[in-house]
Parts: C-alpha cells; structure tokens; sequence
C-alpha cells in the first residue's frame, strides 16, 4: 500500500511537470532577462468596468472595434490568465510587451483572429480568446427637426433611436450621465437655447420626417424609417452608431407632403413618404404586423386617377404588386369590425354576442345567451339601439316654442325598438333584425304590479291575474279624496289604459292622479305663476282682437268716406 500511495504521488508530480511546459508558458525572454507572465499581469490596465444596459450579446461579426475600446485576451490552460487592454487613439492595441497591433475598423470578430495568429507563436497549443470588457464612448451629431441639434456623446451599443430620443426630450431629461461628465471637460451651450432665437419664423405645419432620417456614414448615407421600427420592431431601420456618424432628420409639410392614412387601425394620421414607398409599406407602420393580418382590403384614393380597391390578401400574397405611394395620396382602411349585440338580465347566459349586421334577430341572440331563465319576464323586455345612424327632428323648421323644443330635446334621447318581445318569442310577430350596439334586455318577472300617485299606501302589490286596476287600487288602500283618473302604463310598450276598468299585467304600473292641490309652498307658486300666466295670455288674446276690430272699423270707415 505505502509502496501504491509513493508511485501515485510520482506519478502525478510527473504529470503535472510535463503539463506546466505546455499550459504554463512563460513570455519570451527581453535583454536577457525572463519576465515572468504574473509581472505582465500586474502591469496591465485596470480600470474598473462600468454596468451597461446590454439588449443582447454583442455580435462580433458586426460590432466595429474602435479607439476607447477595452478587450480582454485570455490565455487558457491550467494556469490561465488574463490580459486587458483598451484600443489608443489611434485605433492600436498594446498586448503588454510583445507588441501592438492595428484593429481600428475591424469587426470584433476580425480583431479575435489577429490576436490568436499573433499570439500562436508565443502560446502553442493553448487556448487563446479575446472578448470585449467595456464598449468605448464617442460623439455623433444629430441635425434637422429636432427640438436639441448638436453633438451627442453615445457608446458603440447604442442605436440611432436612443439619440433620436435624447434630442427630443427636455433638456432636463436629454442629458445624459455621458453627457454630463463631457460638459465638465467642455461646458457647452445648449443647442435648443443657441437656436430659439435663429429659427423663430418656424413654421407648425412642418414636423420631423422620422420614416425618412438620413444617417451619413463614411461618404454614403442610409435612409431609416424609425417609424417602422418603432411599430414593428425592424432593426434594419435602427443600426447601431459608429463614430463621427451624423443623423440628419428632415422635415415634411403635413399637408403637402404628406400621405394620409385612416380606418380602423393602431395608428391612423399623416405620414411621410419615402422614395421607394408602397401600400403595403405604409400599412405595416400604421396598422403593425398583427394589424395588418386582420385587414381585408384598402382604398387607394389619389386625384389623378380613380379610386383603386385593393384586397391585403392578394397583397401579402404578392408583395411586388404593392402600388407605389405619392404625396397626397390617402389610404382607407375598409371596416373589418364584428358587429355585436348583447343580451342582458335573466337569460342563461347574459352578455356580448357576435352578430350578422342587420340579420341576425332577437330570437336567435336569446339563444346564443341560452335561452330564458325560468323567472324571466319577456312581456316587458325591451330593447335599446345605441348605435342608430337615423336622423331625428331638431324642430328648426316648426313653430315650436321653448318648452316644445326643450321637450322634443329630450323626448330624443330614448332609443328604446318600439317592439313586443313576447309577441316575438311566441310567434305572434315578425322577428325583429339586430344591429351594431343593439341591446335585448330581459327583467325578471316579480309578479308585482306598482301602484303610485293618489292612493292611500302606494307601493308593489301581488299580481293576481284577471283582476282589473280598480282591484290593485284597493289593496293599496284605494284612492284618496282628490282621486279624478287612473291610468295604466304598459310595463311592456308603454301604451296608457284609462279608467278602473282597465286591465292590468305582471309589470305595470298604476297612477292614480288628483285635482291639483297646492299642499307645499313650491307647488303653490308654480301654480299661482301658471294662473297668472293663463291670465295674462288672455288678456294679451283679447287685446289683439280689439286692436283687429279696430283696425277694420278703421279701414272700413276710411273706405265710405272716400267713396262718397
């Protein structure tokens, strides 16, 4: 056993010896002296690293290395280590004492495979990575229709709608910690404050094109609709920021220069036109993705030419076929809403339906619903059309006085279907067709019938089938000694029947009314002021027939005299 435990320890002490020579290695030899890769490593750069807001992993075939830059170049093995680094001014890169490379430019990922070449020599057989510590910060400039111009300082992982943003917000909200810790290097005068004064003749039918903002890169310039990116989330129309970029944001007259787009849609209004710019382009920025699904057909209306209808399915199908847009042209969604009814009160299943507008009818909405529960009541349902596009009476044209007018403005307002749901479900009338909003209400049937007005204890009385309103009125302590007419109200249309006689159902209402009696103050001055009014009405009457006696008298004695 001691024998087993000597050769183990042997052994592993000899593999870790021919392991140290291939995973460990040492920096090359400089003046004759070794330096040792741990004194490297207290040599490099350290600098804490800041949190950054990351949407995602960096992309190293796309992300473009440049000055302010910190990389990190690890060297695997058992004894890894690690070396950071931040790219110069100059756009180099300084791997501690084995030399500097030229990365400005250069795709991280292009940077990664520099590296290793470089290194591979001095590192065989290990494992060697460069990943990026800290993105640098730079300044862009934004210029155009933006409340806050100027320059902008941003990092490599920023887009154009974070200093789209930024220019304009407030200028208590545009800055930025970046740009508060620049303006203590250089203090710098705000744009917005430098130019209040310089464009003061600006006119408000201009607004910022943000389908057309134009980032000048390099010699070449991009076209970018925010727009689109904002509704559907396009970061082609979005890149990332390089240095020294310049985002221009034009300016487009609302009307003149301006394509208009309504319906039922997410985002309806004037928008600018591109140059390559079709319906369908338009559509995916007014109505989004799912939006745009749910469409079945537009209108293109443009003067020089018919109206064109164009079908979305047909369109998506075929993309090519899309019609091209121009500055005036407006675009009208057709309406694609289901129309709906609802059915309310004691039915098995109260609530919103969908509906054929126009054709689908009360009988077949209660059964949607379910049905009627057992305590329903369908002789005083009733339904409401909320949605009625029929045009009512304003009375302009009549000699109505105010009170007539004010009555009729009221009167208006109802908009209860003149129908005997009962009759309906029974068969004994036509069944009625639904509309958009309509709403089929179903009270339950208490078997009461309310007793009001003149009577000694007004209130709900049993109903008893058969039994007239005189019946009703006497359970309710029978009238009182100013009585003069009784009136029954339908529960279910609203029809009046008069006297004792009248018949009575589960669900109306009784009124017994009385001589007018002045028993409170208010009440004896509104009648006191209608005497006075009656009065004063026919004394007004008589005095215009006196005045027309005497008027004719006039004429007719005027007529003799000249006659004679």
């Amino acid at each position: 056993m001691r024998h087993m435990r000597w050769s183990g320890f042997v052994g592993g002490f000899l593999w870790l010896g021919l392991a140290l020579p291939l995973y460990g290695q040492e920096l090359p030899q400089r003046q004759g002296q070794a330096l040792p890769l741990q004194r490297l490593l207290q040599q490099q750069l350290e600098r804490p690293a800041e949190g950054l807001a990351l949407e995602g992993p960096v992309d190293a075939a796309t992300y473009r290395v440049g000055p302010g830059d910190v990389l990190t170049v690890m060297i695997g093995g058992a004894f890894g280590q690690t070396l950071q680094a931040e790219v110069s001014a100059e756009g180099k890169l300084t791997l501690a004492e084995l030399g500097t490379l030229s990365v400005a430019g250069k795709t991280l990922a292009t940077v990664r495979d520099t590296v290793r070449r470089f290194l591979q020599p001095h590192f065989a057989r290990v494992p060697i990575d460069v990943v990026l510590s800290r993105p640098r910060s730079f300044y862009v400039h934004i210029t155009g229709a933006v409340p806050n111009p100027g320059r902008v300082r941003t990092t490599a992982i920023a887009r154009v709608s974070d200093i789209l943003e930024q220019a304009f917000a407030p200028l208590s909200d545009a800055t930025t910690p970046q740009a508060t810790e620049a303006t203590t290097e250089t203090p710098v005068v705000p744009s917005a404050a430098f130019l209040k004064a310089y464009r003061a003749e600006a006119s408000g039918n201009f607004v910022p094109a943000l389908r057309n903002v134009l980032l000048h890169r390099n010699g070449t310039t991009l076209r970018l609709d925010l727009l689109r990116y904002y509704t559907t989330g396009s970061l082609a129309q979005n890149p990332y920021l390089q240095d020294g970029d310049v985002v221009e944001v034009p300016a487009f007259h609302v009307q003149r220069d301006a394509v208009t787009i309504q319906g039922p849609i997410p985002y309806p209004g004037a928008y600018d036109v591109r140059p390559d710019d079709t319906v369908l382009d338009l559509l995916a920025v007014a109505a989004g993705p799912d939006g745009l699904r749910r469409l079945k057909e537009v209108r293109l209306v443009r003067r020089s030419m018919p109206p064109q209808l164009i079908a979305l399915d047909t369109l998506l199908a075929h993309p090519e076929r899309a019609p091209s847009l121009q500055a005036g042209d407006r675009v009208i969604v057709t309406s694609t809403e289901t129309a709906t009814a609802a059915a309310y009160g004691f039915v098995r299943y109260p609530g919103t339906y969908p509906i054929e507008h126009g054709k689908t009818t009360v009988r077949q909405l209660i059964e949607l619903a379910g049905g009627l529960l057992p305590e329903a009541n369908p002789r005083v349902a009733y339904i409401e059309r909320t949605r009625s596009f029929y045009f009512k009476g304003t009375a302009q044209a009549t000699d109505l006085d105010f009170f007539g007018r004010f009555y009729l403005h009221q009167s208006l307002q109802a908009n209860r279907v003149v129908v005997n749901v009962a009759d309906i479900l029974e068969g004994k009338a036509p069944d009625l067709p639904l509309y958009e909003g309509d709403r089929v209400v179903i009270p339950r049937d208490e078997q009461t019938v309310f007793v009001t007005g003149h009577v000694a204890s007004p209130g709900y009385v049993p109903y008893h089938p058969g039994q007239p309103a005189r019946y009703y009125i006497m359970q309710a302590g029978g009238p009182g000694p100013q009585a003069r007419a009784i009136y029954v109200f339908d529960a279910g249309t609203g029809q009046v029947r008069r006297g004792p006689e009248a018949p009575v159902y589960s669900g109306d209402t009784i009124f017994v009314d009385r001589q007018p009696v002045a028993d409170t103050p208010e009440v004896a001055q509104l009648v006191l002021n209608d005497q006075i009014s009656r009065r004063q009405h026919r004394i007004l009457t008589v005095q215009t027939i006196l005045t027309g006696i005497s008027t004719i008298v006039g004429i007719v004695t005027a007529y003799a005299a000249i006659t004679r």
